[in-house]
């Protein structure tokens, strides 16, 4: 049977998923005992004691997790925090390099991405190069679907990966409600699983690289209800107020720097 077309393509769906795959391969194991039941049944001569013939699979219970209209909001939430946390751990990820503990280089390739220049002595570095060449074709890809100005010209590193983050972040709502996002939705979540493999951060880094809008401090941290608070002056801070914050903090840096 066919999924609903309207089913969440994140995790959220997958029991919904499975269920109808384990649906699918009953429904084809019983019509094929349907089909040899009569063989079966003239085959057999002991009265009374004829096998039962074949029962069908009862239908799939479990209902799927509808998108809205792509993906279902607990996904829209857990793909965000993704985003978020990118640039975190890839700056944790450079710093072991700076500190001369490359963490190795056994990482598959996560989503779509460019194509870089040479590989560089460290793994870990071409690593990070590909996640910005990944990150910056979605930005480009989405300023000419939505005819927004180009990119402006950026020099590779933390803080233009920062400035990419900051802008899909900002346009993240629009571009998971579009039909092409489902791709870019599970390379986040696969880059995020990657980055936290690379700097051993399971469970998640929890350091936000913003500075708090009260006391200017760089010490916001992830708490575990969600929210995020300043180490230093204890504000608090919904997710989309931090990401707010987040993309305005870039755009201030990006004026800045031109």
């Amino acid at each position: 049977m066919p999924y609903h077309p309207h089913t969440c393509p994140g995790v959220c769906s997958k029991p919904y998923r499975a269920a109808v795959d384990a649906y699918d391969q009953a429904t084809a194991a019983y019509e094929t005992a349907r089909a040899a039941y009569p063989a079966v049944l003239a085959a057999w001569h002991t009265p009374l004691l004829h096998p039962a013939p074949p029962v069908p699979p009862a239908p799939v219970t479990i209902r799927p997790y509808l998108g809205d209209p792509i993906w279902h909001p607990g996904c829209v939430k857990s793909i965000r925090a993704a985003l978020a946390e990118l640039d975190d751990l890839a700056s944790q990820a450079q710093a072991e390099v700076d500190g001369h503990r490359d963490a190795g280089a056994r990482y598959g390739k996560t989503g779509f991405h460019l194509k870089t220049s040479a590989p560089s002595l460290s793994p870990v570095t071409d690593t990070l190069d590909e996640l910005y060449g990944t990150l910056l074709e979605v930005e480009d890809h989405w300023r000419a679907a939505r005819r927004y100005p180009n990119r402006p010209p950026r020099t590779r590193g933390g803080q233009a990966r920062r400035l990419t983050i900051a802008f899909l972040l900002d346009e993240l709502d629009l571009i998971l409600a579009h039909p092409g996002s489902v791709e870019f939705g599970h390379a986040t979540l696969a880059w995020q699983r990657r980055l936290r493999t690379l700097t051993k951060s399971d469970p998640p880094a929890r350091r936000s690289p913003i500075r708090c809008p009260r006391c200017s401090e760089r010490q916001i941290r992830r708490k575990d209800d969600g929210y995020y608070e300043c180490g230093s002056c204890e504000k608090l801070m919904s997710q989309a107020e931090h990401d707010r914050e987040f993309a305005e903090q870039a755009e201030e840096q990006e004026a800045h720097a031109s």
